[in-house]
């Protein structure tokens, strides 16, 4: 954890969590750039009221300097859940300080950027740690990973599905008008032949594997490559990279599965983040650690916990919301 997400030594005392959840949401609402003079000054307002508002906010106003660092499309998700996991009348709380202040609507649903980056409108789309099975009108099957997000276009002459974000596996059926299947990404498309496979999006990176039949990819500006059953590769806008072997477990997450053989646990954190609310980070200094096993997705913190009793590491929480592992004291 970075020194500057270490309270100063007259405040470490806890705060009321339904506080630093309200501090959190005037953070992200000033963090989008969308906020105006007036609900500037109302989060002013707020810090001053009491001074447990300004502790949290100082607190927070830290973390997001480090979040910002890190990842500059956080704050949308990170809103949603702090939404999604509070409860009763803290939940009752965090939505009266967004209340008509434009964090959930208006001009941030209709930035492009952020609706790719979050899936906002989009016709499918998953919350952070949520799969969903869809069965389209052609009778092809999709499953949308955590924090995923389609759009779909189907007419007279094709079947296309737009990837904003996340990662979705696919079942293509057989159709009765001819048309052609395709997956478009923000690095180029995707093209199956009578195939189940899954495709990942982080940014411009797109990684595809092929658990049955073959897909062709055809990257913005590259060569199209064929990709067969039992294989994987990464492309971007330039080119593919080389098939190789499928990664064994590649595909557990369908079954709601994370399964691992010796992942350093740098990255294996790094997975585990995309499946919890908030950030999880991992100290460089253990992050070479090996880790092996199957685990569960729906309980992110229950791993970590158990990689606590097994590594000699230690989850340090800042907020429910933010965590790191980091070596054992």
């Amino acid at each position: 954890m970075s020194a500057s997400l270490t309270p100063p030594a007259d405040d470490r005392q806890p705060l009321d969590p339904s506080i630093v959840e309200q501090a959190i949401a005037w953070h992200v609402l000033l963090l989008s750039g969308h906020a105006d003079e007036a609900q500037r000054a109302a989060c002013e307002a707020w810090c001053h009221a009491h001074e447990t508002h300004e502790r949290a906010w100082q607190r927070i106003a830290g973390l997001g300097r480090d979040m910002r660092a890190a990842h500059s499309g956080l704050a949308p998700p990170l809103a949603r859940g702090i939404l999604r996991q509070a409860a009763g009348s803290s939940r009752r709380i965090v939505l009266k300080s967004i209340a008509g202040l434009g964090l959930l609507g208006g001009s941030l649903l209709l930035a492009r950027e952020t609706r790719r980056q979050t899936g906002w409108g989009a016709d499918y789309r998953t919350a952070t740690g949520e799969r969903q099975r869809i069965v389209l009108a052609d009778g092809t099957q999709l499953l949308l990973n955590t924090a995923s997000a389609v759009d779909l276009r189907f007419d007279a002459k094709i079947r296309q599905l737009r990837l904003l974000t996340g990662e979705i596996l696919i079942e293509t059926a057989a159709d009765p008008l001819g048309r052609p299947f395709r997956v478009i990404t923000d690095s180029g498309r995707v093209e199956p032949i009578g195939t189940r496979f899954t495709v990942r999006q982080t940014g411009t990176d797109v990684a595809v594997a092929v658990l049955e039949g073959a897909v062709d990819i055809h990257p913005e500006h590259g060569q199209t490559l064929r990709l067969q059953a039992g294989e994987q590769t990464r492309f971007d806008r330039n080119g593919s990279a080389a098939p190789l072997a499928l990664q064994s477990g590649r595909e557990a997450w369908t079954d709601g599965m994370l399964v691992v053989e010796r992942m350093p646990l740098g990255e294996f954190v790094a997975e585990l983040d995309r499946y919890r609310p908030g950030k999880l980070r991992c100290d460089p200094a253990i992050a070479e650690l090996r880790v092996s096993g199957t685990y569960p997705l729906d309980a992110p913190d229950q791993v970590l916990a158990l990689l606590a009793e097994t590594l000699p590491i230690q989850i340090d929480y800042f907020t429910r919301y933010w965590a790191t592992v980091k070596p054992r004291n």
